[in-house]
């Protein structure tokens, strides 16, 4: 038998709409899951936003490191030229000391008279 009197499911405050699969949904569950969508996306735009400064900050240091490794090569480099300087006087007066030394073991040895 059918009736045409209204659906007392339906409340008159109470909205109703239709899921994708044509049931009804409440008000409230609509509501709720319009909430949570808006919630993802805004998390999602937020950890876009996080990302995105975070490799900038990456960016930034990896530019500060690649300066201060510049900065630590150029000065290793003249500790170095230092170094070297100094081992190249060090070395210098020891061959001069050395001739020295062989040219008096000569004039010894020749006053002995040890010439070979």
């Amino acid at each position: 038998m059918a009736s045409n009197q209204a659906n007392t499911d339906i409340r008159l405050n109470e909205q109703s709409s239709f899921s994708a699969s044509g049931k009804q949904v409440p008000a409230a569950l609509s509501m709720m899951v319009d909430s949570m969508t808006s919630m993802l996306e805004r998390a999602k735009i937020d950890l876009e936003s996080v990302d995105q400064r975070a490799r900038a900050d990456l960016e930034n240091i990896d530019q500060r490191a690649r300066k201060d490794v510049a900065l630590l090569d150029q000065r290793a480099r003249k500790d170095i030229q230092k170094v070297d300087m100094k081992a190249r006087k060090d070395l210098a007066i020891l061959d001069k000391r050395a001739r020295e030394d062989h040219e008096l073991l000569l004039k010894v040895r020749k006053s002995r008279g040890l010439t070979p």
